[in-house]
């Protein structure tokens, strides 16, 4: 196994990775817990993976500059016809890679040879997506940046290849078999596209005269015809009526009633009942509806939301925007991960009590204005936000106790060793019979310049007991001094820890919000 070139292919955010442990299947879907490391994946990870050693691993697409070489199309709906979906992308000629994925779904990778924008990734995603009748999957990356200093690592990716010669989790060859992993660095290299090709990927659509300026999933709707019966990708024919309705209202205000039958005549298969063109029309003339219905079906399979707010009579930008993956980080003090318009917002649980010191939040670091809530309706989205919230595990690394144990196993370790007990009173540790010992200001003045202001002095004398420490009196040159000590069996060096920016983290805990 060439695991060198798996780890290029999905090589993302070069600081976490996600584990996945599969569980009981109920349902047909296949259960297990999932969870994010803060560390780097090691060659050794890899290597599992590819053998299919539990855990198996998780990339991160987006990268901290916020490009990528790689993004998928996460289709988990059932059943699915991938024969259809192969043929769909290889007639068209689009560079797709289709991989089973653990739930029996599809992932559709896009991979390229240069680091592109996440942004630029994710768009093309969503319009390849929609062009498929997909428009509502899940895509990767899920954010379009990550931003660094307040701890977002972004979403993570289940990879294919677990347990690699024996394989659920395998590639489509053009013929629908299964592909074997050097068959899959076929595919790769293959389809890989170059940066500057990237836009250039498109499917074939009939141009019309005139170019269309309404929503992109009422133009694609119209060329492929809504058909009856909702279990179809393209069905909701009521729906699909109501959504051309809101359109021909803003396009034709003195004639719209004339445009939805026409439509429904031309494109409706077979077409409403006269009777319920009539009622449509009549709840139209008594009220105007705010915004267009994208979540219904058909319109949600083939919606390209950044195209739509092109266009003149598209969504509108100042919408209630979604949020979507929720993830909260369970420390001393929790902290939430909503994504909003494809960007990462870091709140506090506090501030999700509170509408508008969360929209504050929000407009202060992506600059979007969220509408106006009232407090029943914000209620009611907390509880969806609460109900779909992905529970990540932290290390010792990400709370207070644990970072001060960091930073104190790099003072008793890095500081040089003091030769005898007098050099203790020149800020060195003093190492003997299996016991550390030192003088707190100088401890203090370590976490000083590190930045952590998390501990004052009392914290500090706390925390050192109930690490095993012991405030002991000795002569140093001569003299009474008090000192900490401590056994060093606790501090043995296996590896450098790493030690986090905490004056980031300190800014993190003096921001408004």
């Amino acid at each position: 196994m060439d695991i060198n070139k798996f780890k290029k292919i999905f090589e993302g955010l070069d600081r976490a990775y996600g584990q996945y442990t599969p569980g009981e299947t109920k349902n047909g879907k296949v259960g297990g817990s999932a969870v994010t490391k803060r560390n780097l994946i090691s060659d050794a990870l890899w290597k599992n993976h590819l053998e299919g050693q539990a855990p198996s691993l998780g990339s991160i697409p987006i990268r901290d500059d916020n490009n990528c070489t790689w993004g998928c199309i996460d289709i988990d709906t059932y059943p699915l016809d991938i024969n259809k979906i192969i043929s769909t992308i290889r007639n068209n000629k689009i560079p797709l890679v289709p991989c089973r994925s653990k739930s029996g779904g599809a992932h559709l990778f896009l991979f390229t040879e240069e680091l592109v924008s996440a942004k630029d990734m994710v768009e093309k995603l969503q319009e390849l997506a929609g062009g498929l009748g997909y428009g509502s999957c899940e895509i990767f990356p899920k954010q379009i940046a990550v931003n660094s200093i307040r701890g977002d690592v972004g979403s993570w990716l289940n990879l294919p290849y677990f347990n690699a010669k024996n394989t659920m989790r395998y590639a489509y060859l053009d013929d629908g078999s299964a592909a074997s992993l050097e068959e899959f660095f076929n595919l790769y290299d293959k389809y890989k596209v170059k940066k500057e090709d990237l836009k250039k990927i498109k499917f074939k659509i009939k141009i019309k005269k005139e170019e269309f300026d309404g929503p992109p999933c009422l133009e694609k709707l119209m060329q492929i015809g809504i058909v009856e019966g909702t279990e179809s990708p393209n069905g909701g024919r009521d729906n699909a009526l109501t959504h051309y309705t809101i359109y021909a209202k803003r396009k034709w205000p003195e004639e719209w009633q004339d445009k939805i039958s026409e439509f429904n005549q031309q494109h409706i298969k077979p077409p409403l009942s006269y009777k319920i063109v009539t009622k449509t029309v009549r709840s139209h003339e008594k009220k105007d509806y705010d915004g267009y219905t994208c979540k219904a079906n058909p319109m949600c399979n083939f919606c390209v939301s950044h195209v739509c707010k092109t266009r003149e009579f598209g969504i509108d930008d100042d919408l209630e925007q979604d949020f979507t993956d929720v993830k909260k980080y369970q420390t001393e003090n929790s902290f939430w991960f909503i994504t909003i318009d494809k960007q990462q917002v870091r709140v506090r649980t506090d501030d999700l009590f509170e509408y508008n010191r969360f929209a504050k939040a929000v407009f202060d670091q992506i600059n979007v204005v969220l509408p106006e809530m009232s407090k029943k309706d914000w209620k009611q989205r907390l509880k969806l936000i609460g109900a779909s919230a992905q529970i990540e595990e932290m290390g010792d690394d990400t709370t207070l106790d644990g970072r001060f144990d960091q930073h104190l196993h790099a003072f008793v370790n890095d500081l040089g060793k003091a030769m005898t007990m007098d050099e203790v009173a020149y800020g060195k540790c003093f190492h003997k019979d299996g016991f550390i010992y030192f003088r707190t200001e100088f401890l203090e003045q370590f976490l000083e310049k590190k930045r952590f202001r998390g501990y004052d002095a009392i914290r500090i004398g706390v925390r050192m007991r109930e690490l095993g420490g012991e405030s002991v009196v000795l002569k140093v040159e001569k003299k009474d001094k008090r000192l900490w000590k401590i056994k060093s069996k606790a501090f043995e060096r296996i590896d450098k820890l790493p030690i986090p920016d905490e004056e980031s983290l300190n800014k993190e805990e003096e921001l408004p919000f």
